[in-house]
Parts: structure tokens; C-alpha cells; sequence
């Protein structure tokens, strides 16, 4: 009885042996279509290389004309911000105030017949209005039609040294304009204190680009020192005085800016004591208060 036991077992065995291969040849050679949940996609593959779910005829199809119907809502123009408007210019700007005001320079919204403002956590431009601007200070403050998502703070009083570390947050032309605040550090430049005194600008080493205009400066701990105004115009810089200058940005101060913003009675705040940063905690902080601003005409 054993053996015949055995046999039987062994029977068994190699029984279902030629079924299992023959189940594995169909598998392999069956054509299913496989669901990619996380992309929303659908291929026709055979099954055992599909790694989603495998999926009805019926369901395929329906996955398939909701790509198709996506890819169509993305090639539709947007709706303009403003009626019979484009946006032909932007430069950047950073809010100072919890009630949306925001400070720019004025050559940014200069000739604008409607600003924009996108602030970087939103995706799209929202409408703004100008309070006021100065051309002489080259300043303006727009006010958000919207909360801001963050407010910058104020380093006060103000304490420049030479060498200091600086950073430069904004929307800088790097081909196209940057969708994201591209983070640039630098350091405060020589400066002489009456100069500076009467201008009321001071100069600094970094890669400041078309776009930077109106983004706000800010020292180690993240307080604002200052906004963007200009870089150095090198080939006229060279002609004046036989040197090579590059990368050099021209930032009014920010005393400047505050006796600015209280001609309009705009809020803000100022402080110190703050510890100082890395450079990505440092970015972390100054880019919820910076925005991108648009010319529309």
C-alpha cells in the first residue's frame, strides 16, 4: 500500500506539472490592458509585464478619453487677466504687509496700463492695483488683490559692513523667466558713506539679471536690506574707467524704502535678533514673501 501510495503521489505530481506550464505559456503570451494609476495611462501589454492592474476593454476606454480631453483643456488659451491686455514685461517685487501691499521698483510697472501679481506659492497671475511710486527712488507699492501668503520684516535700524553676506530672491531672465524665485547669494561691495548717504543706494557683488528689479535683498537672517534697482552697466563702466566690472547690483537701501512706504501710510514691520541661516533655510523664508509682477499692456 505504500508504494502504490506513493505511486499515486508521484502520479499526482507529474500531472499537474504540463498543466501549470501550459497555464504559464497562456499568461505570458495573453495581451491585457494595463492600468498606470499613478500617470493615468493605459497599454496594451502582455500580462506578465504588466506592473498597474489589468483592466476591461470598457474601462480602457474611458481612461483614454479622459487623457484626450485633458490634453485638449491644456492646449486652450488661457482666458486674459485683463480684457484686450497682454503681459509684456514682469519684474519681481515682495509683499510687506499681511493686507497684500507689495513694494516694486518704479521702472517695473512704469507706462503698465494693469499690473499682476503671482505670488510663489500660486500658479496663476491675480490682479493688482498701483497705491503709489516714486520715480526718482525708482519705487512702487502695489496692493495684492488677495491676502499675502507672507510679509517680509524690515532689518532695523540698518547696519551695512562691507563683505557682508547677502542674499537676492526674484524672477531673473535666464533665457525665459524664471516660474519659480531663483535664490542668488552675493556680498555688500565697497561704498562710500556719503554716496550712499545722498543716493541712498549701496552696491553689491552677485548675478543680478533683467527680471531681479524690485526683489528684495536680504542679509543672513533674512531681514530686508534693500531692493533691486539696477546692475552695473559694464561696457560704460569700462570706457569710464578701464576696468572690467561684472556682476555688480545696485540696491537702494532700505531707509529709502521705508520713509517710501510711510508717504503711503503702508504697514510693516521691523526687527533684529534673528539667528543667522543656511542658504536653504534663508531661501525657505524670503521666497513665501516674493513675488512676480506683471505689465500689462
Amino acid at each position: 500500500m505504500r508504494i502504490v501510495a506513493a505511486l499515486l503521489i508521484l502520479a499526482c505530481a507529474t500531472a499537474v506539472v504540463p498543466h501549470a506550464r501550459a497555464q504559464d505559456a497562456a499568461d505570458r503570451t495573453k495581451v491585457v490592458n494595463c492600468f498606470d494609476a499613478g500617470r493615468n495611462l493605459v497599454k496594451r501589454v502582455p500580462l506578465w509585464q504588466c506592473k498597474g492592474d489589468a483592466i476591461f476593454d470598457e474601462e480602457a476606454d474611458e481612461v483614454r478619453k479622459s487623457r484626450i480631453l485633458r490634453a485638449k483643456n491644456k492646449m486652450k488659451p488661457k482666458a486674459s487677466l485683463y480684457d484686450g491686455l497682454k503681459m509684456v514685461s514682469s519684474g519681481s517685487g515682495f509683499f510687506v504687509s499681511a493686507a497684500g501691499h507689495l513694494v516694486t521698483n518704479h521702472h517695473v510697472i512704469d507706462g503698465c496700463k494693469k499690473v499682476s501679481i503671482k505670488p510663489t506659492s500660486e500658479r496663476d497671475h491675480a490682479e493688482a492695483e498701483v497705491i503709489g511710486s516714486d520715480q526718482p527712488d525708482d519705487l512702487a507699492v502695489l496692493r495684492y488683490s488677495r491676502p499675502a501668503p507672507a510679509a517680509a520684516v524690515f532689518r532695523k535700524p540698518i547696519h551695512l559692513e562691507i563683505g557682508d553676506r547677502i542674499a537676492v530672491v526674484g524672477h531673473p531672465l535666464h533665457g525665459l523667466v524664471a516660474i519659480k524665485p531663483i535664490f542668488v547669494t552675493g556680498k555688500v561691495r565697497a561704498f562710500e558713506p556719503d554716496q550712499m548717504d545722498r543716493w541712498g543706494r549701496f552696491a553689491i557683488d552677485a548675478d543680478i539679471r533683467r527680471g531681479n528689479s524690485g526683489g528684495p535683498v536680504v542679509d543672513a537672517s533674512g531681514y530686508v536690506i534693500g531692493v533691486v534697482s539696477a546692475k552695473i552697466n559694464t561696457p560704460a563702466m569700462f570706457q569710464r574707467t578701464g576696468e572690467v566690472m561684472t556682476n555688480i547690483g545696485i540696491v537702494i537701501r532700505q531707509d529709502r524704502v521705508l520713509r517710501f512706504l510711510e508717504r503711503f501710510n503702508v504697514a510693516y514691520t521691523g526687527s533684529t535678533g534673528r539667528p543667522d541661516y543656511d542658504d536653504v533655510a534663508l531661501f525657505d523664508v524670503v521666497q513665501k514673501f516674493v513675488a512676480r509682477v506683471g505689465c500689462w499692456k
